[in-house]
């Protein structure tokens, strides 16, 4: 998964602490949810252009996620690929036994893209073809625009309240 920083959101910052003390940590939320839905947009479009789209799975998979053990204060959000273990019950109820290559019976998930990382890191024999990583790269204003105006609109609906 990829990690970034961004740096000059000093104005967000002021009009954040206008809000009431219980409406913080929901907003919080939510302006990093639509920040992450902006950059999981660019990475699903990224993962079409690079044609990966054999199945469909890696590209619905593309999710972000609400890191629940995120230290007090803060919203972190993780934009990956759910795979293996991740995948949702709806997921896991489609599979099929399988023998893998050493002879063992295991369990083949239908839409698992267990191959999500060898195309956006590479392997020895094939050339990476990275997805997420650009996506957040070439979308990071966007996403601090998409931040704002989640607050923007999340003010506005304090102030009428």
């Amino acid at each position: 998964m990829a990690k970034s920083e961004v740096l000059g959101i000093g104005d967000l910052s002021q009009s954040f602490k206008g809000l009431k003390t219980g409406m913080e940590t929901r907003v919080a939320r939510v302006m990093v949810a639509a920040a992450g839905g902006v950059v999981r947009k660019a990475a699903r479009a990224n993962a079409q252009a690079e044609g990966l789209r054999k199945t469909g799975a890696l590209i619905k998979n593309i999710v972000i996620k609400r890191e629940t053990q995120a230290p007090s204060g803060t919203a972190q959000y993780n934009l990956g690929v759910r795979h293996g273990r991740n995948l949702t019950k709806k997921q896991k109820a489609k599979s099929k036994l399988a023998i893998n290559g050493a002879g063992r019976i295991v369990k083949r998930y239908e839409d698992d893209p267990y191959y999500w990382r060898f195309a956006e890191f590479g392997t020895k024999k094939q050339q990476a073809t990275p997805f997420l990583a650009p996506a957040l790269e070439s979308n990071k204003e966007a996403a601090i625009d998409a931040m704002r105006e989640r607050l923007r609109r999340e003010l506005d609906k304090a102030g009428k309240a």
